[in-house]
């Protein structure tokens, strides 16, 4: 691997050109969820063999397609499908080799009795892909905003009239230090691999204590001309690279391999329904009140990316049960008084 060309691989975080893909989870009171795909090309050309999500011909499909005033064509595929609970969802994901086969996903489900009313919480998780930097560790709040921010959304701001300054002042800044961030983690998942491979082979003769002290220093070497020895023996030690080549082209390429479950992400966007009244989620909310994620690799490249959302529905039985209770303890006061004040 060479860091330098991976380093300018790296700037291209993006769909791999193929359909769009809306992936809309609606969740039921009893944790069956009813999943709609919904994708969109220039052409009536659709792999559900290579989609972004997992779906086959299990599914319900119909196709339809639709022609702008321009006269231009959009395709579209829709594909729906039910399970009986999240497990069957987890089940398919982890079956799954086509687009996206090395990103790791769960959904889960959980509902919680609280007597007037019922909380139910979904969610979706995808793994981190290496031991790099945490987003939040590195970007301010208002970076981390933009940051995970659906890309509709952001073309949506930039065609508005603040455009010029959220482009000036947020999003070339946010795409620069994204560069540095990109840098830093993979040199602190390299790193990382190190400090665990000299921990379990005491034969190593490494003194692993002051590595993360060359961090800051290591990634922006990155971005010059410089071999991996290079880069390999400004870290551990001159010579290290050449004794131990066969160690490091490992430990190189474990950090490639998973750097490249994000790289190689086909991005999609993902909205959920949920039952009863949405009270908290950390998703983003369009302008039709729809609440949106989009996975894609940035957003889980060194952080697990947990999609979640929560709602409360009202057990109107439980009211009426206490209703029906605390008329009945009235009831039996005032008949109590009404006993004791005739006997007086």
């Amino acid at each position: 691997m060479n860091i330098s060309i991976m380093m300018c691989i790296m700037m291209l975080f993006s769909s791999c050109g193929g359909p769009d893909a809306l992936l809309i989870n609606m969740v039921r009171n009893d944790g069956s969820v009813k999943r709609k795909l919904i994708l969109t090309y220039h052409k009536d050309e659709f792999d559900l063999s290579d989609c972004q999500v997992p779906v086959d011909s299990t599914w319900s499909i119909t196709k339809s397609y639709d022609v702008s005033e321009k006269g231009d064509t959009t395709y579209s595929l829709t594909a729906e499908k039910e399970f009986e609970s999240v497990d069957m969802i987890n089940k398919l994901y982890d079956e799954y080799e086509g687009s996206n086969p090395l990103m790791k996903r769960e959904a889960g489900f959980s509902k919680k009795f609280r007597w007037f009313n019922t909380v139910y919480s979904y969610t979706e998780t995808v793994e981190r892909a290496l031991r790099g930097i945490e987003p939040e560790a590195f970007f301010s709040e208002q970076e981390l905003d933009y940051f995970y921010m659906p890309e509709k959304l952001i073309n949506a701001l930039l065609e508005g009239p603040d455009s010029t300054r959220i482009q000036e002042t947020m999003i070339n800044p946010l795409d620069k230090k994204s560069e540095e961030w990109f840098s830093k983690s993979l040199v602190r998942a390299f790193i990382f691999k190190v400090v665990d491979t000299v921990s379990a082979n005491p034969g190593i003769k490494v003194d692993t204590s002051k590595l993360f002290e060359k961090e800051e220093e290591l990634s922006y070497s990155m971005f010059e001309e410089m071999k991996e020895q290079e880069v390999v023996d400004s870290l551990l030690g001159k010579g290290f690279y050449q004794n131990n080549s066969i160690l490091v082209d490992t430990l190189l390429s474990d950090v490639e391999n998973e750097f490249l479950v994000a790289l190689e992400t086909d991005s999609y966007l993902v909205q959920t329904f949920m039952p009863g009244e949405l009270t908290s989620t950390n998703a983003y909310i369009d302008a039709d009140g729809n609440i949106l994620w989009e996975v894609k690799g940035e957003v889980f490249l060194s952080a697990d990316y947990n999609m979640w959302v929560e709602s409360s529905s009202t057990n109107l039985w439980a009211w009426i049960i206490t209703g029906a209770f605390l008329l009945f303890v009235v009831s039996g006061l005032a008949v109590r008084v009404f006993k004791r004040r005739r006997s007086e």
